[in-house]
């Protein structure tokens, strides 16, 4: 006659009972977009209307330079896309070369969009831009995804590359500022 140790059995089963309570607690918090980023369904659309008419803002919250640390952001940053114009409001960190005296305008200014080229991925779109702010020319390129976040990329020709990173503000249309 076999006997089956039921102590050899008692962890398996309270493994399984914790990975259980785990997989349902996961699921709840899922459910209830604590561990989810995303917006409702009438900001996405809205979001998706604003890039289609190149008038959307890219309220920014992070920045990225290529030498020295990430840096959360706390003041309010932001880009500005609408009416052909690109109104940027970005601080800089990185080396630079052959800038006006005391550094000129940097990522703060407001000009004229030179080209507008957009792509459509596979959950995101991209948007890049480039403008002369008479002082460098400079590329911005969004990369916009469904859920409204974003990763900036900002190329300039007398700094070095420096990427951000931001939410599309649904809640600001600014074709109706200018107005």
């Amino acid at each position: 006659m076999r006997y089956i140790c039921i102590r050899n059995l008692t962890p398996d089963i309270m493994f399984i009972k914790r990975i259980i309570a785990f997989a349902a607690m996961l699921a709840a918090l899922c459910s209830c977009g604590i561990l989810t980023d995303q917006l409702s369904a009438e900001d996405q659309a809205l979001i998706q209307q604003r890039v289609d008419a190149q008038s959307f803002k890219v309220d920014i919250d992070f920045m990225l330079p290529r030498r020295g640390g990430q840096q959360a952001l706390t003041s309010p940053y932001a880009v500005i896309v609408n009416d052909g114009l690109i109104t940027s409001a970005l601080p800089y960190v990185g080396e630079a070369w052959d800038l006006p005296y005391g550094g000129g305008k940097g990522f703060t200014f407001e000009a004229p969009i030179d080209t507008y080229v957009e792509e459509r991925g596979i959950g995101k779109r991209i948007v890049v831009i480039g403008t002369d702010n008479e002082e460098d020319y400079l590329v911005y390129r969004f990369e916009i995804y469904s859920n409204g976040k974003v990763n900036l990329n900002v190329r300039s020709k007398h700094r070095e590359n420096i990427d951000y990173r931001g939410q599309v503000d649904p809640d600001t249309d600014p074709a109706e500022k200018k107005k």
